[in-house]
């Protein structure tokens, strides 16, 4: 354990569409009074079509007014670690694991979960495409286009869309598109770009969709459920906890509040951290499931 002074990092996915279009920030709960943001949604700006009288002075008849709501609740999510005393004290300095590495590495953990939760609440789209008995290919990606193109009654969904696929899924989808000859696929400059290897989070646009690989991706029936979905599709709500009576010490690292409990009579330190989540679907009509095989 002593040959290397360095920290060689296990490999793991923090890649998320926190900051993208993607996912809307519905608000906070700090202060609200419910561990629940209800998201009004209304059919204004030309949702309802003008009617044409039979005769002029005729009275127009009454329109209902579209509405409709979708609640976004917030979670809890934890995380602990027990450093003793040995450990920190026999630690090399610097960036060495002790309270404060463990405290710090808290705010990669939250990345991580909102990852987790997004490929739970894509779960939710009502409409699946593809087969979980068959492999990612260029034609399930057309197929999702499609479908957002010509949903909620042919109206279609908001561009730019998003491909949220597992990393297995992404290489299905470069052999596809390897496969593709003599076509506008393969001279498209994109195509060459998507073939090339990817890292983590986003990996590019293809046919104008924001491509992205998540391992978070949920398996179900022996398939993946990749998804793609337009802006306003997915929302979520998150809390900070704040001015925690009792606690001996407390600092935040992003949305993590994070808390050191000391046990003295075992020489043990607790990193505690704790921060508040929701995501859900706002519309599902612009998004879809394209299940794919393991």
């Amino acid at each position: 354990h002593m040959i290397s002074q360095e920290i060689n990092l296990l490999l793991r996915d923090t890649a998320n569409l926190r900051n993208s279009a993607f996912i809307s920030f519905v608000g906070s709960i700090n202060g609200l009074g419910s561990d629940t943001i209800r998201v009004r949604k209304a059919g204004l700006d030309g949702f309802d079509l003008m009617e044409t009288p039979a005769a002029e002075g005729t009275a127009l008849a009454v329109q209902d007014f579209t509405d409709a709501s979708v609640d976004v609740a917030c979670a809890r999510l934890g995380l602990r670690y027990d450093i003793t005393d040995m450990a920190s004290m026999t630690g090399f300095g610097g960036a060495d694991i002790d309270p404060f590495r463990l405290a710090q590495s808290m705010a990669g953990s939250y990345e991580a979960s909102f990852a987790d939760k997004t490929a739970d609440a894509v779960d939710n789209f009502t409409t699946a495409l593809g087969s979980t008995s068959t492999q990612f290919s260029v034609d399930d990606f057309f197929a999702g286009i499609f479908q957002l193109e010509k949903a909620a009654s042919n109206k279609g969904a908001i561009a730019p869309f998003c491909a949220l696929l597992h990393p297995v899924a992404l290489t299905e989808l470069q052999d596809s598109l390897r496969n593709e000859t003599g076509n506008a696929i393969s001279y498209m400059a994109a195509t060459a770009d998507m073939l090339q290897a990817k890292g983590q989070g986003y990996v590019g646009n293809l046919l104008g969709v924001e491509v992205y690989k998540s391992s978070y991706i949920n398996s179900a029936a022996g398939g993946y459920n990749n998804a793609m979905f337009g802006v306003g599709a997915l929302g979520y709500a998150d809390g900070i906890p704040a001015g925690l009576p009792g606690a001996a010490q407390s600092m935040a690292m992003g949305k993590v509040l994070v808390e050191m409990e000391r046990n003295a009579i075992s020489a043990i330190t607790r990193v505690i951290g704790h921060a508040y989540l929701g995501i859900s679907v706002l519309d599902d009509d612009r998004g879809c499931l394209i299940k794919s095989t393991t």
